[in-house]
């Protein structure tokens, strides 16, 4: 798969093409797009995802908060293993929030040789969201393409959403997130170094420098599988603020211990995949106290993950970890 960062003319002579933000790559991302894929495969048609960066509603509302689920690169990996032929990555920049919705579709079907595109029951674009399904279904016999409108996907009879999702990640109901994402949530970050506390205590930890825009889950401390240079380990991982060490962090760290590793793995990058949310962060009063509790969670972390089956992406197995 080709990871395109702009239009561009592809060597093909048709496309299908779905288009949306696509954050999270949920599991109703997930069955458009696998749709589009088999009846691509079906007629020997290459497909694509045409997707945005930053997400509209940050430009849009200027929000300032990290709210992404999902880098490009994320996004495009996950993409990958659910056999698309190319990503898209569009800048989304406050001139193309102006566009209309005429003015949006021209602009792709004067680059991309667009045979139908897909999106789903609720897709909104161009300025103000002026265009909905009609207008593109309209806009389709104008322009020649097939319009292909996919409904939501369904959990607990509830629609699935990338908002949803952020909710459910802030609110500390990491189940509900993980289930509707079909896989744990991850961080990836490159080890940084730290103030040592960990090892002086006991427990060394890696100290990952985590793209700001990602959206942390709610402060606590989280049963993970960590990813180092391609080898799975079992972890146990704290998100926060340190409460027993500093007064006022102005921002959540993420800190991971993990098992049996004694590494040096400064300036790798790792991907922790949130398997289950242990606790919330407290502040402890004695050190003695806080190692305790680090040796409970790093026992209880141990326990789930002897039970679950580590996941990554959009596949999953009884992938063994790493001696």
């Amino acid at each position: 798969m080709k990871h395109l960062r702009e239009l561009t003319s592809l060597p093909t002579t048709g496309l299908y093409a779905a288009i949306g933000t696509f954050d999270g790559v949920h599991t109703g991302h997930q069955q458009l797009i696998q749709a589009m894929v088999n009846q691509a495969q079906k007629t020997s048609t290459e497909c694509a995802v045409i997707t945005f960066f930053p997400i509209p509603a940050i430009v849009i509302r200027n929000i300032q908060t990290p709210i992404t689920l999902t880098s490009p690169e994320e996004k495009a990996a996950l993409f990958e293993k659910l056999g698309l032929n190319y990503t898209i990555t569009l800048q989304f920049t406050k001139e193309m929030a102006q566009l209309t919705p005429t003015e949006f579709i021209d602009l792709l079907v004067s680059n991309l040789p667009i045979k139908q595109i897909w999106v789903g029951e609720d897709f909104t674009f161009g300025h103000q969201r002026r265009g909905n399904t009609t207008v593109l279904s309209q806009l389709g016999m104008q322009y020649g393409f097939e319009t292909i409108i996919v409904k939501h996907f369904l959990q607990n009879s509830e629609k699935i959403s990338s908002s949803q999702i952020r909710n459910w990640l802030t609110s500390g109901d990491l189940e509900s997130a993980n289930k509707a994402l079909g896989r744990p949530y991850s961080i990836t970050g490159v080890v940084k170094h730290g103030d040592q506390r960990g090892s002086k205590i006991g427990f060394p930890t890696a100290n990952l420098a985590v793209w700001e825009g990602k959206l942390l889950p709610a402060s606590g401390v989280y049963a993970t599988f960590a990813q180092v240079e391609g080898k799975i380990y079992t972890s146990v991982t704290n998100i926060g603020f340190r409460p027993t060490f500093v007064d006022n962090e102005p921002n959540a760290q993420v800190e991971c211990y993990i098992h049996n590793f004694d590494r040096n793995i400064y300036d790798l990058p790792v991907q922790l995949f949130l398997v289950s949310r242990i606790r919330a962060e407290k502040r402890f009063e004695s050190i003695s106290a806080l190692i305790q509790q680090i040796k409970n969670d790093a026992a209880k972390s141990e326990e789930i993950l002897k039970h679950a089956e580590f996941q990554t992406g959009l596949l999953t197995g009884s992938t063994k970890t790493a001696p």
